[in-house]
């Protein structure tokens, strides 16, 4: 019996192969385009942006998958399929992004009574390098209604509290308070009888925002950023 040498056998599983792509040419057989179905399920889990910005990432990849799996189709349609997908990919991208982000961004925006202003006790800290004891941003905000998000700081009052200290998280505890900076606490004094007990609940109060950089001067220091509230949360 005749030995097959490898070289015959290469030869003919490439012939096999291009027999088969032969039929399936005939056939009138299309392959599915990768990048559709790529835009299609990025589309779907552009849904995420509904619960945060960073999800952004989802709807921009699946528009861009979609819009090349597209153009691939157009260029070889008979021999590549999922233009529906593509395109379902890309309007789910859209609707998705576009709606989710603008949720995200009012709720954020929205987390203020009307008339108060939303700020973070970022927007109080000078930048890296200002020799200005309270940033620019502190200073705009001199005399306008704000609200403002953090914790209580612990005092000696548990119950019927009028005024007390805030710091953005709840690790900057009393024990921990002279570690702070000054610009990083916010003395709140609650106005029309307004009181509080203590909680480590993050809360948000509202009022006439106000600073006073002449108290780092002052011999014991005191809270640079103080705020008159008229509204809790």
């Amino acid at each position: 019996m005749a030995q097959v040498s490898s070289a015959d056998k290469v030869a003919a599983s490439q012939m096999r192969r291009t027999y088969k792509l032969a039929a399936q040419s005939r056939s009138g057989y299309q392959a599915v385009q990768p990048q559709a179905v790529i835009s299609l399920v990025l589309g779907i889990l552009s849904v995420t942006c509904f619960l945060t910005v960073y999800a952004i990432i989802f709807p921009i990849a699946g528009v861009v998958f979609g819009w090349v799996g597209r153009r691939e189709i157009l260029r070889l349609p008979k021999e590549r399929l999922g233009m529906g997908m593509a395109k379902t990919g890309v309007l789910l991208s859209l609707v998705f992004g576009l709606s989710g982000t603008g949720w995200v961004m009012y709720s954020f925006l929205s987390a203020a009574p009307p008339g108060y202003r939303l700020i973070t006790f970022s927007d109080l800290q000078p930048p890296p390098g200002d020799r200005s004891p309270i940033s620019q941003k502190a200073q705009d905000l001199e005399g306008k209604k704000v609200f403002l998000y953090g914790h209580m700081v612990a005092g000696e009052k548990p119950f019927g509290i009028t005024d007390f200290v805030m710091v953005a998280e709840i690790a900057h505890c009393s024990f921990c308070q002279g570690q702070l900076k000054p610009t990083q606490m916010v003395e709140v004094h609650l106005k029309n009888g307004l009181q509080l007990d203590y909680s480590t609940k993050r809360i948000g109060v509202g009022g006439v925002f106000t600073s006073q950089p002449d108290v780092l001067n002052q011999q014991f220091g005191g809270m640079i950023y103080r705020i008159e509230a008229d509204v809790v949360r």
